[in-house]
């Protein structure tokens, strides 16, 4: 998922279940390579796009290498959460139930999040703060009158569950990245698996339990969180146990 804002980029893209958030209507586009009709149409090559809620001078570092921080920042950092529920079927087509929050979004005019039209079923808004106006329709929620304190959240189904063979299941998303220009934003990401009583157990977390990236497990499910900045992979390994 790619969030584009003015001055601010947050990317959150995943090979299955995340694909793209553009924020359009800021303002007059007609130039040729900055119209939104444009296939060749980029919104983060057009200046025109550029507010002043945001500066390069806040961000800590320049480089996409993943830092995890001990501290919260000053400045209220973007809260992805994720909560994921499997089911028995899940094991054998896929598909999971998820409430996603995006919370203290920057304030915009228009923000328009897409989905993966392929992995994406049932999606709708669940609720909003400070947002003049959130509608779901198909593999996108769009969102107009983004104010300070914003949060929104969606539900879905989505196929995530690849299955590996010899009972081993994977949860994979990423690259994680809040960026401006060659600055990178700390960035909070919150994701919790469910499984209920389906005989499933963690097996490993990439990156690996840490420091500034905290995993906790129980019988029934698993959660990891994490503040950071730089560019954040994730993968969740499960096991069936025989």
């Amino acid at each position: 998922m790619v969030i584009a804002m003015a001055l601010m980029v947050t990317r959150f893209r995943s090979r299955a279940w995340f694909a793209s958030v553009l924020v359009l209507a800021l303002g007059p586009l007609a130039a040729q390579g900055t119209d939104p009709d444009d296939p060749d149409y980029d919104p983060l090559e057009d200046d025109r796009l550029w507010g002043d809620f945001a500066s390069p001078s806040d961000t800590q570092t320049t480089s996409p290498e993943l830092t995890f921080l001990m501290e919260e920042p000053e400045r209220t950092p973007h809260h992805h959460q994720n909560q994921i529920t499997l089911s028995a079927s899940s094991l054998v087509d896929g598909w999971v139930d998820l409430r996603q929050c995006h919370n203290d979004v920057a304030p915009i005019r228009r923000m328009v999040i897409v989905y993966n039209e392929q992995t994406i079923d049932a999606l709708q808004v669940e609720s909003t703060r400070n947002i003049e106006s959130a509608r779901a329709e198909g593999d996108r929620v769009d969102l107009r009158g983004v104010e300070k304190d914003a949060e929104v959240c969606v539900t879905a189904r989505m196929q995530i569950v690849e299955d590996e063979g010899d009972g081993v299941y994977r949860l994979e998303s990423g690259p994680f990245v809040r960026r401006f220009l060659d600055g990178y934003f700390p960035m909070r990401v919150t994701m919790a698996v469910s499984w209920g009583d389906l005989d499933l157990s963690l097996e490993e977390t990439e990156p690996a339990a840490q420091e500034g990236f905290e995993v906790v497990t129980s019988e029934h499910g698993m959660i990891f969180d994490t503040l950071f900045e730089g560019e954040l992979n994730t993968l969740v390994r499960l096991r069936n146990s025989p």
